[in-house]
Parts: structure tokens; C-alpha cells; sequence
């Protein structure tokens, strides 16, 4: 049974070689297709690069060439580079192609080799000639690819050989497959052992991480809770320190004022003394023996300056003070603040001393020293409205106005009937911008008194600041209803009737305010902004004149004057004005863009496109001066450069349709004027829409350069 077997495989090796060096010697013939390589180019249906923009929203219309011929083909020009077809393969073929790569013969058959089973065969074929003439017989390489071949038929011998030895001796088959499963068993479980050492590093290199981090962790708490310690100490030292500076600002101010007092009575001594001395008579020369001839001394000057002197020696601080309130209503301010300096010298516990003296300092200039005294007086009596009320004024013009709005807060609350204190604290409210409470406290205000024009015109300010123009408005004509001979209210009543569209009677308030003061530049400018929104240009050019007149360097006047000349159609007046708008400022992008309009419509082509290039210069995200120089470049015949400005303006501002209709009409003309020279058809030139080249004004021409100032509060 064992021998069939041998027999068996041992044909069936053979036949296997057979087949294999059959089919290398003789190749499968390689299938031809009749078809042949197809290649397209795409090319420009207009070859005209002079026209074509420089860059293209939508593709270009293209058109194909003709395919290449079997001709063509067979008689390749030199130096041209043509890709052959690729040949069709068979699904089989495909199959391999599609598979991994196998390794090569040469490989497979020097591993073989170098099994123990190779090396058996090997040895038994040196020791024994049977073996070896059946192995030499097994491995006849094919005579029709022998050179071809040999390394293939070497490896179908070994792979012969060892399915015979497998089939002949079981047990070594097991054992081989045996050594080579442990083998790769201990492979694995060395592999194994190495990755989990490697998880045992990780895991110990994590728990150092943690450790670390854990500890640096706690370092920066303990940095952080020193820090936060720090910040506390610093912030004590700080309240500490500005307390000392706060108490030195005080010991200093009380030694000044020592010293100006003792420097008054030093002075005070030297005239008295000087006087006395001034009032001794000359010693007449006479006879030593008769003295009782020498005239009597006059000690009535001296009687008088020792009465004076007891008469001071006897004025308590309530004299002082009131010496004092006499010299300050007088205007004599030095002489009234050493009067309170004594005051506090004899008594520093009377309030109306250290206020008298504060308001004696502020006439002198002496603001932070007037501060100390003020704090002072509220210190001893802090329910005195008119000590809170004097020291938030001044802390107001040193520009410290929360300090001054809570001192307001303070007055308004000891004493809320005071018309004045409500007032005065709207007011720098309104000037720091907190408009809805400065509104609050006029009303208040007007509760209290409201005949007051003053509160209802800086109440109407207020309004105008948070766009309550109609409101603002009314409080206006209850001013004017108590003051109609107020120029800023009738002024400021124009510019909100302005913003209500209004435009009738903002120029009716304006005139009352010329009637007023007819040398105001901004009303006459205002006047003429509405007259060329009513579109009475020519009234608004003798309001800007007017203006002019009083204010000859405002660019923006020249600006506007030209924009109403623009409207009225006189362009050549227009560009004049603009060019008094650029000589004064020269980088005017309103001036340049209006010049260039007004250049076009003289057809000054050239002109127009300086103008523009420099608006674009000086504002390089213009879309308005990128599309007109569009249509300048255009009318020029520039068209690559029309697109490109085109192309500009879209990118700016792709929203806005303008900039696409004048690019779109003249794509439509250049092709036009192309499909007519290829059919052979006359030249047809189109003029593009006058709509389309229709000046389109800014935002600062429409407006007309509108300049709205309000009176001051």
C-alpha cells in the first residue's frame, strides 16, 4: 500500500513538471486592440489674450480638436511624446495582477535548502548512488526552456522530494511540525514577555508621573497660598501707607498754615516795630545841665499799637472767622485765609473755618490743600450739604469725577430740595456720558424749579444723546417757550429736526439762530447740508459760501460745496471746489473720488482714472472708485485692466450688483464684437447702459458731509 502511494505521487510530480515547462517555453500571444489612444485638448474659443480678463468668475467657453487617426499614430513625429494604449487582460490575468506579490524563485528555493529535510535528502543522495540517480531522475529539467526554467524545476524537485520523504516517514512530519510549533509558541511567548515588561516600565513610569505631579501640585498651592498672602500684605501696606500719606498731606497743611500764620505776625511785628521807631523825635542837642528843656516824647502811636495789640491778644476764633468772610467777599483771598488759618489756630475744631479756608484756597489755586480743608469740615460736621457740594465742584474740574459724583450723591441726599446740587450733578453725568441718569436729575430738577430754560436745554442735550430726537425736540421749545433769544438752543433744536427728516423746520430753526448770531460757522454749514438734502442746491452753495466766509480751511465745506455743484450739473465748478478740498488736505479720498466723477461727465477720461487711482491709494477697499475705475478704464478700451478693476470691486463687495451688471454687459460687448470678426459680420459697437455708468454717490456725498455739534452743557 506504502509503495502505490510512492508511485502515485511520484507520477503526479512529474506530470506537474511537465505542464510547467510547457507552458515557459511556449507564452500566450499577447491579445491586440484596435483601439487606439484617445487624448483631448481644451483651448480658448477666443485666442485673444489682449481681451481676455485677467481673472474669470465662470469658466471659459471651450471647444474640443480633432482625436488623433490610426495614421497619425503610425507615423510618429520626432520628438513628440505620444501614451500608448494599454492592452486588455483577461479576468485571470486580472486576478494576479490584483494579488500580493510573490516572493521569487531564487528566494523560495534557498529557503527550502536550508531545512534539516534538504539537507537529509542532500546527504542521503552523496551516500547512496540510488537516491541519487532517483533525484537526479525526478529533477530532468524540460529541453524546450531548460536556461529558462531552472530555477523553477529546482524548486517543484525539492517540493517533490519532500512531499515523497512526508509521505514516507509520518512520524518525522509530525516531529518537524511539532518543533516548528514550539518554535513559534516560544517566539510568542517571548514576544508576549517583552510587551508585558514594556507595560511594567509604563506602568511605573506613570506612577512617577503621578507622583511628580502630585507633587508639583502641592507646590503650586503652597506658591499660590504664598502668593495670595503676599497680595493681602501688600494690599494692607498699601491702605496703611495711603493713610500715612493721607495724614502727612494733613500735618502738612496744618504746618503750612502755622507757618503762614507766624510769618503774618513776624511781618505784623516788624511794620509795628518799625513804625514806633519811625515816631521817635530826634534828640535835640542841648546843654547837659538843662535837661528839663528837651521836649516831651508823643507816645500816642505807641499808646495806639499797644491797644491793638491787647485788642488781638483779646479776639476769640468766631472774630477771625468773620474778618475773614469780610476780606474773601472783598476779593482780598491771602489776607482771608490767614484770618481762618487763626481761626483753626485757636480752635481747629470749627467747621466753618476749614470751609472758609477751602474756599479761600480755591481762589488762590491751591486745589489738593482746599480738598484736605473741605474733608476736614465734613469730618466735624458731615450734614453740612454745602461742604459735600463744594468739594464734588472741585474734585469735578480736577477731572476726578467718580469722587465727585458720589460727593453729589452725598449733597443730593442731606438736601434733595436743592435745585442747584441737581443741576450741577446732571451735568458731569452728562459729561462722562451716563446720559439716562443726567436726564433723571434734570428732572428732578425741573421738579423743583422748572422756569428754568438752562435745565430744559441741557435736558433736551441729553435726549438728543440717546437718539430721542422727537423728545428732544419738545424739551427744546419749553426752553425756547422761557428763552426764545438763546442761539444754541435754536441751533441744537435744528439738528434734531434734522434727524426727524424734518428739513423745513431745521432750516426755519437754523435762520432763528442766524438771527441771533449770524457769525456761527457750523450753523451755516448744518443749513446748507439740509438745503442739499431738499435738494435747493444752489441755496446750499450760498450757505456754504456763508460758512466759507467765516471758515476758509475746512476740507469738508469745499467737499460739500462741490457735491452741490456736482447735482446742479456745473462740473467744471465742481472740480474747482474739490481742488480746494485736496489742496488743503491732500489725502481727502471724498474730494479725489468726487473729482473723478465730475471728470467722466466732461469725458475727461484720463483725469477721471488719476483721480480714482489716487482715491484708491489713499482708501484701497473702496468698492465705489474699484468699479468706477472700471468704467473709466472701459470707455479707455483698458478692457483686461476694466475687469481686473472688476474683479476688484466684486471681491470688496460681492453683495452689491452693480459692479457685476458692468462687468457682465461687458463681457456681453467683447463677445460680440468677437463672434462678428469670425462670422465676417460687420463691427457692431454697443454702448453700454447709461444706467450702468450712472454716478452711484458715497455714503459722504448723499449726506453732504453733514456736521452736527451740540452747545455745551
Amino acid at each position: 500500500m506504502r509503495a502505490s502511494n510512492v508511485a502515485l505521487l511520484t507520477l503526479a510530480a512529474l506530470a506537474s513538471q511537465n505542464l510547467t515547462a510547457k507552458t515557459s517555453a511556449n507564452p500566450a500571444p499577447v491579445p491586440v486592440s484596435n483601439q487606439t489612444p484617445q487624448t483631448s485638448n481644451f483651448v480658448d474659443a477666443i485666442d485673444n489674450t489682449a481681451l481676455r480678463p485677467a481673472e474669470s468668475i465662470s469658466a471659459p467657453e471651450t471647444i474640443t480638436s480633432e482625436q488623433f487617426s490610426p495614421r497619425n499614430l503610425a507615423q510618429p513625429t520626432a520628438g513628440l511624446l505620444v501614451a500608448s494604449a494599454q492592452i486588455p487582460q483577461s479576468p485571470a490575468a486580472k486576478t494576479v495582477a490584483n494579488t500580493p506579490s510573490l516572493p521569487t524563485q531564487d528566494e523560495l528555493t534557498k529557503s527550502l535548502q536550508e531545512t534539516w529535510l534538504a539537507k537529509l535528502i542532500a546527504s542521503a543522495a552523496n551516500s547512496s548512488p540510488q537516491v541519487r540517480d532517483a533525484v537526479g531522475f525526478i529533477s530532468l529539467p524540460s529541453s524546450d526552456s531548460a536556461e529558462s526554467a531552472y530555477g523553477f524545476n529546482n524548486t517543484t524537485t525539492l517540493l517533490n522530494v519532500l512531499l515523497i520523504l512526508a509521505t514516507l516517514f509520518p512520524p518525522v512530519t509530525v516531529a518537524f511540525f511539532w518543533l516548528i510549533r514550539n518554535v513559534i509558541v516560544k517566539q510568542l511567548v517571548a514576544d508576549a514577555n517583552k510587551r508585558l515588561q514594556g507595560i511594567g516600565i509604563l506602568e511605573s513610569e506613570l506612577r512617577t508621573s503621578k507622583e511628580l505631579t502630585e507633587k508639583l501640585r502641592d507646590e503650586l498651592a503652597m506658591q499660590m497660598m504664598a502668593a495670595k498672602e503676599s497680595v493681602e500684605f501688600l494690599t494692607r501696606e498699601t491702605e496703611l501707607s495711603k493713610s500715612s500719606v493721607e495724614q502727612i498731606e494733613t500735618l502738612k497743611s496744618q504746618f503750612l498754615m502755622h507757618l503762614q500764620v507766624l510769618l503774618t505776625e513776624v511781618y505784623e511785628k516788624k511794620s509795628q516795630i518799625v513804625q514806633e521807631i519811625s515816631q521817635v523825635p530826634q534828640a535835640v542837642v542841648q546843654e547837659p545841665v538843662k535837661p528839663e528843656a528837651q521836649p516831651p516824647i508823643d507816645n500816642s502811636q505807641q499808646q495806639q499799637a499797644e491797644t491793638a495789640a491787647g485788642t488781638e491778644g483779646k479776639l476769640i476764633a468766631d472774630d477771625y472767622i468773620k474778618q475773614g468772610e469780610a476780606l474773601y467777599l472783598e476779593g482780598n483771598y491771602e489776607e482771608a485765609a490767614v484770618r481762618f488759618e487763626k481761626a483753626i489756630l485757636l480752635n481747629n475744631n470749627i467747621d466753618e473755618a476749614w470751609y472758609w479756608r477751602g474756599n479761600a484756597l480755591i481762589k488762590l489755586q491751591r486745589q489738593e490743600e482746599a480738598i484736605a480743608c473741605y474733608e476736614q469740615a465734613i469730618s466735624i460736621q458731615p450734614e453740612r450739604y454745602e461742604f459735600w457740594y463744594n468739594k464734588a465742584n472741585l474734585l469735578g474740574k480736577l477731572q476726578r469725577y467718580e469722587e465727585a459724583i458720589l460727593s453729589y450723591e452725598k449733597a443730593c441726599e442731606i438736601a434733595p430740595e436743592n435745585y442747584n446740587v441737581w443741576h450741577s450733578r446732571a451735568a458731569l453725568l452728562g459729561k462722562v456720558q451716563r446720559y439716562q441718569e443726567a436726564i433723571a436729575c434734570y428732572e428732578c430738577a425741573l421738579t423743583i424749579k422748572d422756569t428754568d430754560s438752562e435745565i430744559w436745554h441741557n435736558r433736551g442735550a441729553m435726549l438728543g444723546k440717546i437718539q430721542q430726537h422727537a423728545e428732544a425736540v419738545a424739551s427744546y421749545d419749553r426752553a425756547l417757550a422761557i428763552n426764545p433769544n438763546r442761539y444754541e438752543t435754536w441751533y441744537n433744536r435744528g439738528n434734531m429736526l434734522w434727524r426727524l427728516l424734518r428739513y423745513a423746520d431745521a432750516v426755519v430753526s437754523y435762520d432763528r439762530a442766524i438771527a441771533l448770531q449770524a457769525d456761527k460757522y457750523e450753523v451755516w454749514y448744518n443749513r446748507g447740508a439740509v438745503l442739499a438734502r431738499m435738494h435747493c442746491y444752489q441755496e446750499a452753495i450760498d450757505s456754504y459760501d456763508k460758512a466759507i466766509a467765516i471758515r476758509p480751511n475746512d476740507f469738508e465745506l469745499w467737499h460739500n460745496r462741490g457735491v452741490a455743484f456736482e447735482k446742479m450739473s456745473q462740473h467744471e465748478a465742481a472740480i474747482a471746489s474739490y481742488e480746494q478740498a485736496i489742496n488743503i488736505k491732500a489725502d481727502c479720498y471724498e474730494a479725489w473720488f468726487g473729482k473723478g466723477e465730475s471728470s467722466i461727465k466732461l469725458q475727461k477720461y484720463e483725469a477721471a482714472l488719476t483721480a480714482y487711482d489716487t482715491a484708491i491709494a489713499i482708501k484701497p477697499d473702496a468698492y465705489d472708485a474699484w468699479r468706477r475705475r472700471g468704467t473709466v478704464l472701459s470707455e479707455l478700451k483698458r478692457y483686461e485692466e476694466a475687469m481686473a478693476a472688476y474683479d476688484k470691486a466684486i471681491a470688496i463687495k460681492p453683495e452689491n450688483a452693480e459692479a457685476w451688471r458692468e462687468k457682465g454687459a461687458l463681457e456681453s460687448e467683447l463677445k460680440q464684437d468677437t463672434s462678428s470678426i469670425e462670422t465676417g459680420e460687420p463691427d457692431r459697437v454697443s454702448q453700454p447702459d447709461s444706467e450702468d455708468k450712472s454716478h452711484t454717490a458715497t455714503a459722504s456725498n448723499d449726506a453732504g458731509g453733514l456736521s452736527v455739534s451740540t452747545a455745551s452743557v
